[in-house]
Protein backbone atom coordinates (compact mmCIF):
# COMPACT_ATOMS: atom_id res chain seq x y z
CA UNK A 1 0.00 0.00 0.00
CA UNK A 2 3.12 2.45 0.92
CA UNK A 3 4.41 1.49 -2.53
CA UNK A 4 1.21 2.52 -4.08
CA UNK A 5 0.58 5.74 -2.38
CA UNK A 6 4.58 6.55 -3.03
CA UNK A 7 3.76 5.30 -6.58
CA UNK A 8 1.15 8.28 -6.97
CA UNK A 9 2.52 11.00 -5.48
CA UNK A 10 5.24 10.64 -7.67
CA UNK A 11 3.57 10.39 -10.88
CA UNK A 12 1.39 12.83 -10.32
CA UNK A 13 4.23 15.40 -9.23
CA UNK A 14 5.61 13.49 -12.78
CA UNK A 15 2.38 14.87 -14.33
CA UNK A 16 2.66 18.17 -12.94
CA UNK A 17 6.06 19.00 -13.90
CA UNK A 18 5.25 17.92 -17.42
CA UNK A 19 2.31 19.92 -17.80
CA UNK A 20 4.27 23.11 -16.61
CA UNK A 21 6.94 22.48 -18.71
CA UNK A 22 4.27 21.91 -21.77
CA UNK A 23 2.84 25.41 -20.95
CA UNK A 24 6.00 27.43 -20.33
CA UNK A 25 7.19 26.06 -24.06
CA UNK A 26 4.15 26.56 -25.80
CA UNK A 27 2.49 30.14 -23.68
CA UNK A 28 4.64 32.26 -25.48
CA UNK A 29 3.95 30.83 -29.59
CA UNK A 30 0.13 31.15 -28.43
CA UNK A 31 0.28 34.52 -26.65
CA UNK A 32 1.27 36.03 -30.11
CA UNK A 33 0.46 36.11 -33.84
CA UNK A 34 2.69 35.98 -36.33
CA UNK A 35 1.54 36.18 -39.83
CA UNK A 36 3.70 36.16 -42.99
CA UNK A 37 3.01 39.04 -45.21
CA UNK A 38 1.87 38.94 -48.75
CA UNK A 39 3.66 42.15 -49.44
CA UNK A 40 6.75 43.72 -49.07
CA UNK A 41 7.25 45.97 -45.68
CA UNK A 42 6.24 49.22 -47.51
CA UNK A 43 3.86 48.06 -49.34
CA UNK A 44 2.50 46.19 -46.04
CA UNK A 45 3.18 49.28 -44.01
CA UNK A 46 0.71 51.60 -46.67
CA UNK A 47 -2.22 48.87 -46.32
CA UNK A 48 -2.32 48.35 -42.26
CA UNK A 49 -2.24 52.11 -42.12
CA UNK A 50 -5.22 52.57 -44.60
CA UNK A 51 -7.16 49.26 -43.17
CA UNK A 52 -7.16 50.70 -40.03
CA UNK A 53 -8.27 53.54 -40.41
CA UNK A 54 -11.41 52.38 -43.29
CA UNK A 55 -12.37 50.08 -40.71
CA UNK A 56 -13.14 53.35 -38.01
CA UNK A 57 -9.82 52.28 -35.96
CA UNK A 58 -7.58 55.58 -34.51
CA UNK A 59 -3.78 55.32 -34.95
CA UNK A 60 -2.41 56.32 -31.36
CA UNK A 61 0.70 56.49 -32.81
CA UNK A 62 3.04 54.75 -35.08
CA UNK A 63 6.69 53.97 -34.07
CA UNK A 64 9.71 53.86 -36.32
CA UNK A 65 12.09 51.42 -34.53
CA UNK A 66 14.75 51.37 -37.30
CA UNK A 67 14.81 55.38 -36.95
CA UNK A 68 14.53 54.83 -33.25
CA UNK A 69 17.22 52.48 -33.10
CA UNK A 70 19.57 54.58 -35.38
CA UNK A 71 19.23 57.65 -33.26
CA UNK A 72 20.84 55.72 -30.42
CA UNK A 73 24.01 54.38 -33.02
CA UNK A 74 22.30 50.73 -33.78
CA UNK A 75 22.84 50.05 -37.46
CA UNK A 76 21.57 46.98 -37.91
CA UNK A 77 18.58 47.18 -37.73
CA UNK A 78 16.10 46.82 -40.27
CA UNK A 79 12.54 48.00 -41.03
CA UNK A 80 10.61 47.64 -38.05
CA UNK A 81 7.20 49.80 -37.21
CA UNK A 82 4.62 49.14 -34.60
CA UNK A 83 1.11 50.66 -35.10
CA UNK A 84 -0.60 51.61 -31.59
CA UNK A 85 -4.51 51.79 -32.54
CA UNK A 86 -7.41 52.44 -30.58
CA UNK A 87 -10.92 52.48 -30.60
CA UNK A 88 -12.56 54.56 -28.34
CA UNK A 89 -15.89 53.34 -27.74
CA UNK A 90 -13.97 49.94 -26.69
CA UNK A 91 -11.61 51.49 -24.33
CA UNK A 92 -14.58 53.59 -22.46
CA UNK A 93 -16.73 50.45 -21.92
CA UNK A 94 -13.79 48.28 -20.54
CA UNK A 95 -12.37 51.76 -18.26
CA UNK A 96 -15.91 52.37 -17.34
CA UNK A 97 -15.02 49.77 -14.08
CA UNK A 98 -12.17 50.41 -12.18
CA UNK A 99 -11.62 46.59 -11.68
CA UNK A 100 -11.08 46.19 -15.33
CA UNK A 101 -8.49 49.08 -15.43
CA UNK A 102 -5.34 46.13 -14.97
CA UNK A 103 -5.63 45.74 -18.70
CA UNK A 104 -4.03 49.00 -19.44
CA UNK A 105 -1.13 47.42 -19.48
CA UNK A 106 -1.60 46.13 -23.14
CA UNK A 107 -3.85 49.44 -24.27
CA UNK A 108 -3.69 50.80 -26.76
CA UNK A 109 -3.51 47.54 -29.24
CA UNK A 110 -0.50 46.91 -31.26
CA UNK A 111 0.76 45.36 -34.48
CA UNK A 112 4.34 45.44 -35.39
CA UNK A 113 5.26 45.13 -39.02
CA UNK A 114 8.60 43.69 -39.65
CA UNK A 115 11.17 42.63 -42.08
CA UNK A 116 13.90 39.83 -41.45
CA UNK A 117 17.29 39.76 -42.71
CA UNK A 118 16.35 37.42 -45.60
CA UNK A 119 13.55 39.93 -46.60
CA UNK A 120 10.36 38.16 -45.47
CA UNK A 121 7.76 40.48 -44.31
CA UNK A 122 5.65 39.48 -41.22
CA UNK A 123 3.03 40.79 -39.06
CA UNK A 124 2.86 40.55 -34.95
CA UNK A 125 0.07 41.06 -32.87
CA UNK A 126 -0.97 39.88 -29.17
CA UNK A 127 -3.63 36.92 -29.69
CA UNK A 128 -6.13 39.13 -28.41
CA UNK A 129 -8.59 35.80 -28.55
CA UNK A 130 -7.16 33.75 -26.24
CA UNK A 131 -6.05 36.57 -23.93
CA UNK A 132 -9.69 37.42 -23.41
CA UNK A 133 -10.69 34.43 -22.39
CA UNK A 134 -8.76 34.57 -19.09
CA UNK A 135 -10.17 37.94 -18.51
CA UNK A 136 -13.89 37.21 -18.78
CA UNK A 137 -16.92 39.69 -18.18
CA UNK A 138 -16.89 42.73 -19.94
CA UNK A 139 -13.53 42.57 -20.76
CA UNK A 140 -13.89 39.36 -22.97
CA UNK A 141 -16.89 40.71 -24.75
CA UNK A 142 -14.71 43.64 -25.87
CA UNK A 143 -11.43 41.94 -26.72
CA UNK A 144 -13.47 39.34 -28.60
CA UNK A 145 -14.63 42.19 -30.85
CA UNK A 146 -11.14 43.79 -31.12
CA UNK A 147 -9.83 40.31 -32.52
CA UNK A 148 -12.80 40.26 -35.18
CA UNK A 149 -11.57 43.77 -35.79
CA UNK A 150 -7.84 43.06 -36.36
CA UNK A 151 -8.77 39.88 -38.54
CA UNK A 152 -10.62 42.57 -40.53
CA UNK A 153 -8.24 44.79 -40.61
CA UNK A 154 -5.61 42.25 -41.95
CA UNK A 155 -7.72 40.66 -44.15
CA UNK A 156 -5.72 39.90 -47.66
CA UNK A 157 -2.62 42.04 -46.24
CA UNK A 158 -1.20 38.31 -44.17
CA UNK A 159 -1.38 34.77 -45.49
CA UNK A 160 -3.48 32.59 -43.46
Amino acid sequence: MKKLIIGLIIGMLAGFLICGVVVWKTMPQMMLTVKKSNYDFEETFSRIENSILDHDWDIQRIYDMQECMESYGYENIKNISIFSLCKPENVAVILADDKNKKVTAIMPCRMGVYETSNGEVYVSRLNIALMSKMFGGVIEEVMSGVAKDEADILEGIIKE
